[in-house]
């Protein structure tokens, strides 16, 4: 039986096919030499989207849960359209995120960059090394509202004063060691 990319890219491709099988080539090798494509290799679309584009990815999943999720995602705008949904990459609106909906690994890379997410498998990527957040005492405008408050109570005190008693009263013992 031949592949069906073969058949279609006409009868050229079909005779290479043949000749190939019978000078004792594998079938996916025929197949490979006949249609002029090579193998899929990581980190490439064709492998990535491999069995994804046609959406028979969903086919392990259940029917209605599948239906359900390309309708919801559907109504929340996004174009499920020869994509594949990713669900590490998605936020917490899960398979209504666009961005979850992924059709390269291109695509893949820039939500990942864009998210500060690693990603191992087909597609591989580090996030670069960030300095951690520099954590506040109270927020900056929790702490101008106290002070106002502070200042009206005792008009006397200076900003600065009140911000102190502000932050004694408020900021737990723990964050002022």
């Amino acid at each position: 039986m031949i592949p069906h990319d073969v058949l279609v890219r006409g009868e050229e491709a079909v005779a290479l096919y043949k000749r190939a099988l019978k000078n004792g080539a594998s079938p996916a090798f025929a197949e490979m030499a006949a249609c002029q494509m090579p193998p899929g290799t990581k980190g490439s679309d064709r492998a990535f989207m491999q069995g994804r584009m046609d959406g028979s990815w969903m086919n392990s999943m259940p029917k209605p849960l599948a239906d359900r999720m390309v309708r919801q995602a559907r109504a929340a705008g996004i174009n499920t359209t020869g994509k594949f949904y990713m669900g590490g990459l998605a936020d917490k609106r899960r398979h209504m995120d666009p961005e979850a909906w992924v059709d390269s690994v291109d695509d893949v890379r820039r939500v990942a960059r864009k998210r500060n997410l690693e990603v191992r498998g087909i597609v591989d990527y580090t996030p670069p090394e960030q300095e951690p957040k520099k954590s506040v005492d109270i927020a900056p405008d929790i702490l101008e509202d106290n002070v106002r408050k502070e200042l009206k109570k005792d008009p006397q005190a200076s900003r600065e004063e009140a911000a102190d008693r502000v932050k004694k009263r408020i900021v737990p013992r723990w964050k002022n060691k």
